[in-house]
């Protein structure tokens, strides 16, 4: 089951294609290198051994949870009979601490005019900003960085006392590593379906009289609901005993490829989808970085991103077509097939070099098995229309 979260770049629609190609391709493991939401992987399904790759930490760790954990998520009826006393609690907690700040949240949930909202808006972010945040309380992250913006404040509140509460049950052995992982991927899902953005957490929303009450009803959804919902709706892939023997990394593919190179146990198959635009995926996604990490992160800028957060040579026109290349030098020395995805408005393309005649020139036999049209998001339209028409190649080459 896939666990239906928007990202930037995803496969989707176009796994099946590439699934038929990885089928054509020499028998043993696959390894998704950029694996993302992991959709070309889990379209592969149990048909080989699958390594899943991606430098950031939330996905990464979507990958292990779908292909390397011994154990499935629990239903939403266990997750709160195990979480709600400590996740009330420290509720509890927050919320006598700043009742003043909840009290303006909700005079402000309760308008009904936009001339009402904005001046009661106002008071509330006057509030914020008058409020002394104390330096790394515990499990306060979300509540002292983040409210007003991506989430209401009484909704931060409610992600630090659900982080709360899946800590607790994991030290008190409840839960396992595995378990505690779907529990805090579920948390991401479900911080997405709450948030006041365009379904990525590159920028939040500012409320105008036509979509002001909007904002209200996403402000008015409790987190603790949809994070029940979401647990109910992830399942790992095949079984046990085939995941067991399925790995999952978290590096630069750049480095893992040279790495795998040496290792007596190699991919037979490299599915690479690279970034191709020049919005670094990080940008999308910080806040679920921060999820993971919960480190009280320094903040900048609209989107509040997390200070250091990694940036790819494949999401810079320069640096592209030389960063295609790593890629697939470092593939054929590990002497497995490689299946490339890329779109024709990818970067390397404006940069001028053909994908496919790099590929010829450190792989023997080049195939250009597809070129479908697609539409893709602009995620936001920031540079023009919501969606833009492209053609996407796949590419099939053997050393």
């Amino acid at each position: 089951m896939p666990v239906n979260i928007s990202y930037m770049g995803t496969k989707k629609d176009l796994a099946p294609l590439v699934a038929e190609v990885v089928a054509q391709c020499q028998k043993g493991i696959l390894l998704d290198a950029f694996a993302g939401m992991c959709s070309v992987a889990e379209q592969v399904g149990t048909r080989r051994q699958i390594w899943t790759n991606d430098i950031q930490v939330f996905a990464s760790e979507v990958g292990t949870a779908l292909f390397a954990s011994r154990d499935e998520p629990l239903c939403p009826l266990r997750t709160a009979e195990l979480h709600l006393p400590a996740f009330d609690r420290h509720r509890a907690t927050l919320s006598g601490r700043y009742a003043a700040l909840l009290r303006a949240e909700d005079a402000l949930l309760a308008c009904s005019s936009f001339t009402t909202f904005n001046r009661r808006r106002n008071t509330l972010r006057e509030l914020l900003i008058a409020q002394r945040w104390p330096h790394r309380r515990y499990r306060e992250l979300f509540t002292s960085i983040y409210p007003d913006t991506y989430f209401g404040v009484r909704q931060t509140m409610e992600v630090d006392a659900i982080v709360h509460a899946i800590a607790t049950a994991h030290r008190a052995g409840h839960t396992s590593s595995d378990r505690k992982r779907w529990l805090t991927i579920a948390l991401g899902r479900a911080l997405l379906k709450i948030s006041n953005s365009t379904g990525h957490f590159a920028q939040y929303l500012t409320p105008k009289a036509s979509t002001y009450q909007r904002f209200i009803r996403q402000r008015r959804r409790s987190l603790w609901t949809e994070w029940l919902f979401s647990t109910g709706e992830l399942q790992p892939v095949g079984t046990t005993d085939w995941r067991e023997r399925n790995k999952s990394f978290n590096e630069d593919s750049l480095a893992l490829l040279p790495t795998l190179a040496r290792a007596k146990c190699r991919p037979a198959v490299i599915y690479a989808d690279p970034p191709y635009t020049d919005d670094q995926y990080s940008r999308f996604y910080h806040i679920f970085e921060t999820l993971m990490h919960y480190d009280y992160p320094a903040v900048f800028g609209a989107g509040m991103y997390r200070t250091g957060r990694r940036q790819t040579p494949f999401s810079q026109k320069a640096l592209a077509p030389l960063a295609l290349e790593r890629l697939a030098i470092a593939a054929a020395k590990v002497e497995a097939d490689l299946v490339l995805s890329y779109p024709s408005n990818g970067l390397v393309h404006q940069a001028g070099v053909d994908p496919e005649a790099l590929l010829r020139k450190h792989f023997h036999v080049v195939e250009r098995c597809h070129a479908i049209r697609c539409s893709h998001s602009t995620f936001g339209a920031s540079k023009g229309p919501a969606r833009t028409n492209v053609i996407e190649f796949v590419y099939l080459a053997r050393t």
